[in-house]
């Protein structure tokens, strides 16, 4: 077979080649993350007590109203299922209006903040977190009068979620 157009034809030895060295490229871009992220490990790991007194000054946190449901044992930190219950009421002069979720033992406490109204009808909230290891996790929830409640439920980690 004879090629016409000389100027734009790639033989297949030549598509392969630019074709490797692109996805070679983009692997070692892809990496670069994870190799800066030693960089970030070194950096202090916040304990519990200072993200609660960052988000809620002096504050006290009554521990009533909420309810966490969680495994005993998480097979895989990576996926730990939470359901969050509240009594509290939901009207619109009074009701939840942040439930805050921790997981003490991750270098980064704070997991997840859902924001609610009235029109929500009960404070409940289901989700998935990631657990380094074996903690505390901690709900905190804040009502639309300035109350705090929280609660906290042990969770046994056997497989870690960040790396583990």
């Amino acid at each position: 077979m004879e090629q016409k157009d000389k100027g734009l034809a790639l033989s297949r030895r030549a598509f392969l080649k630019t074709g490797g060295a692109a996805c070679a490229m983009f692997l070692v871009a892809g990496s670069l993350p994870q190799l800066a992220r030693p960089a970030f490990a070194a950096q202090k790991e916040e304990s519990i007590n200072e993200v609660l007194r960052r988000q809620f000054g002096g504050r006290q946190v009554s521990p009533s109203h909420v309810n966490i449901k969680a495994p005993i044992i998480a097979e895989n930190g990576a996926v730990v299922p939470i359901t969050i219950v509240s009594d509290l009421p939901m009207r619109s002069d009074d009701y939840v209006k942040k439930i805050n979720v921790y997981a003490e033992g991750n270098a980064e406490p704070y997991v997840a903040g859902i924001d609610l109204t009235p029109a929500n009808g009960k404070a409940e909230f289901a989700l998935r977190i990631k657990m380094r290891k074996t903690s505390n996790v901690r709900v905190v929830l804040e009502t639309s009068r300035g109350k705090l409640y929280g609660a906290a439920r042990s969770v046994k980690v056997t497989i870690g979620g960040c790396g583990g």
